[in-house]
C-alpha cells in the first residue's frame, strides 16, 4: 500500500493524470490529510494512517514551497513558511519513524543546496537541512538519502514557463521521468553516497567564463554534458 499524505488531503489539481495511473495500479493507494511540520500530524501519519497496513518500509518526504526574495528583504515569517514543510516535517518524520524498520528514507533535496541561490536563501538553507540529516542518519546505521534535484520536466517548481526559461539560460538542462527514476534507485542503494545531486547542466554556459570554483574545476573544460 502507498499512502500520500499532503495538507490538503487532496491530489494536486495539475496531477489529475498520474493520479488516475496511481489508481490503476495493483496496490492499494490512500490519501492522507496531515501536516507533517507539526510532531502530532507526523505521529498520526506514522500510526493512524498506516492503521491495518503492513509493517511501514519506506519514507519519501518530498513536499517543498517557495518565498523568494534577497537576503536583505527575507523575513522570519518568509523562512518559517519554506522551512516547515520540508527542514521541520523531515525532522519530525525522522523521530517518528525511529524505530521502525525502514528499508528507505528518501529526502528530496535541491541543487540550491550544493550551488545556491540568491534568491533563495531561505529554500537553500532549508535543503541544506535535508542532506544534514541523511548524513546523520547514515552515520547512525539508519537508511537515508538525499537527492540534491535539478528541475525536472514534467512535475514540480520550476516546471512552469518562466522560471524554466530562466534556468535553461543559466544553462540547465531538465530532469526527464526516465532519468529521475533512475537517480532514485541509485540513491536507494546502500552503497549510494548519503547525498547525490541530478542536475543536467552546460558546464560552459553555466560558468559563464568565469574561473570554477575547485569543486567544478575538472568540468571547466569539459564539453557541455548533463
Amino acid at each position: 500500500c502507498v499512502v500520500l499524505a499532503s495538507r490538503s488531503g487532496t491530489p494536486a489539481a495539475s496531477a489529475a493524470a498520474e493520479w488516475a495511473q496511481l489508481l490503476q495500479l495493483p496496490t492499494e493507494v490512500r490519501v492522507a490529510r496531515c501536516d507533517a511540520a507539526e510532531p502530532s500530524g507526523a505521529r498520526w501519519l506514522i500510526t493512524q494512517a498506516q492503521a491495518g497496513l503492513p509493517p511501514l518500509r519506506g519514507v519519501y518526504h518530498a513536499a517543498g514551497v517557495l518565498a523568494d526574495g534577497l537576503p536583505p528583504s527575507q523575513t522570519s515569517q518568509a523562512l518559517r513558511h519554506v522551512y516547515a514543510p520540508k527542514a521541520v516535517a523531515a525532522t519530525w518524520l525522522q523521530l517518528a519513524t525511529s524505530t521502525a524498520p525502514l528499508r528507505a528514507f528518501l529526502l528530496f533535496s535541491s541543487t540550491s543546496a550544493l550551488l545556491g541561490a540568491a534568491a533563495q536563501p531561505n529554500y537553500s538553507a532549508a535543503n541544506t537541512s535535508l542532506d544534514t540529516l541523511a548524513a546523520c542518519r547514515r552515520s547512525s546505521a539508519f537508511v537515508a538519502a538525499a537527492v540534491q534535484w535539478g528541475p525536472w520536466a514534467e512535475v514540480g517548481m520550476a516546471s512552469g514557463g518562466a522560471v524554466r526559461e530562466r534556468l535553461q539560460e543559466q544553462g540547465f538542462g531538465l530532469v526527464g521521468l526516465a532519468r529521475g527514476l533512475e537517480a532514485m534507485q541509485t540513491a536507494l542503494r546502500a552503497s549510494a553516497p548519503a547525498v547525490l545531486a541530478v542536475m543536467p547542466v552546460s558546464w560552459s554556459r553555466f560558468l559563464g567564463g568565469v574561473e570554477a570554483p575547485a569543486f567544478l574545476s575538472a568540468f571547466a573544460q569539459s564539453a557541455p554534458s548533463s
